[in-house]
């Protein structure tokens, strides 16, 4: 294989696997007056919840910082929104039989294996959703929800998890609060 493609094909593979793209959405109560809050604090995770879910510290960290550099303050002494953080990974797998093959075996097409056998790729792909709940604490009322899908970078690598969530939820809270 000439050199030259295969490091063009790593580097493209590369790019591509930096370029994911975050789908986000949020919704909110139009008849609530935002600017009335001024502190937060998150609700407390299911036992069963939380025992699977590393991303919950740098999630709430990451909105934490969000938050306060918008000018609100996190206090656990009777907070005006509490956030409810929801997370889920979907791992799935994708199979393309693509009918050949590039073997040096074969003989057809200058030595390319046209014909005989096939190549089948596979690729795994894991896909996350981070939903934030903020709810109303005097009437806990759901007043504001921000959500993103994105795929997942490799996760033995936490340096690159912690990224992909402190973009996320820089993503999701960019909608919050809402505007007028």
């Amino acid at each position: 294989m000439n050199k030259t493609f295969l490091i063009f094909m790593v580097g493209l593979i590369v790019f591509s696997a930096g370029c994911t793209r975050t789908k986000v959405n949020f919704d909110y109560d139009k008849e609530e007056n935002f600017s009335d809050f001024k502190t937060f604090d998150f609700m407390p995770v299911p036992e069963k919840v939380a025992a699977h879910s590393t991303a919950l510290e740098p999630i709430r960290m990451a909105v934490t910082r969000e938050l306060e550099a918008k000018g609100f303050t996190g206090t656990s002494d009777n907070p005006d929104i509490l956030i409810a953080v929801h997370t889920s990974v979907e791992d799935t797998v994708r199979i393309s039989d693509w009918g050949y093959s590039y073997a040096p075996w074969g003989m057809y097409y200058g030595g390319y294996g046209f014909g005989e056998g096939g190549r089948i790729d596979v690729f795994h792909h894991s896909q996350g959703t981070l939903v934030l709940d903020f709810i109303k604490a005097s009437d806990q009322e759901l007043i504001w929800r921000g959500s993103a899908e994105r795929g997942l970078p490799d996760r033995q690598n936490p340096g690159n998890i912690t990224k992909v969530i402190d973009q996320t939820v820089s993503k999701i809270l960019k909608h919050f609060p809402p505007s007028k």
